[in-house]
């Protein structure tokens, strides 16, 4: 899937666009810029471009905690399968140690006959 800021690069010029922000919004996007020695139109800009591009850290937060609720349940049913097939093979040798004597005792059965 092609990043949007290659999309925007492609069909050519970009438009300006005016935001509004609290102040105190302003100064965490220049503190933001300060960290990244960025300017603070270009981390607005690459602020919205990730959102865009369906990088919101909540969505992807949420997203994540789902997948380990699923991994955590996956986890939990295999350990039941494993369980199940252990006594399942257990089951298994016990018919077959009970076949071998009943063969065993049929086979001598004959012999005496």
């Amino acid at each position: 899937m092609q990043s949007l800021r290659n999309t925007s690069a492609m069909r050519g010029a970009t438009r300006p666009i005016s935001l509004r922000l609290a102040p105190c919004h302003v100064e965490q996007l220049k503190a933001r810029a300060f960290n990244v020695s960025g300017t603070l139109t270009g981390v607005a800009r690459e602020l919205i471009l990730t959102g865009l591009a369906g990088g919101d850290n909540n969505a992807l937060a949420e997203r994540l905690m789902h997948i380990e609720r699923r991994l955590t349940a996956l986890d939990a049913l295999a350990r039941d399968v494993a369980d199940k097939a252990e006594r399942i093979e257990a089951i298994g040798r016990d018919l077959r140690t009970m076949f071998d004597a009943l063969l065993s005792a049929l086979s001598s059965s004959d012999g005496a006959v």
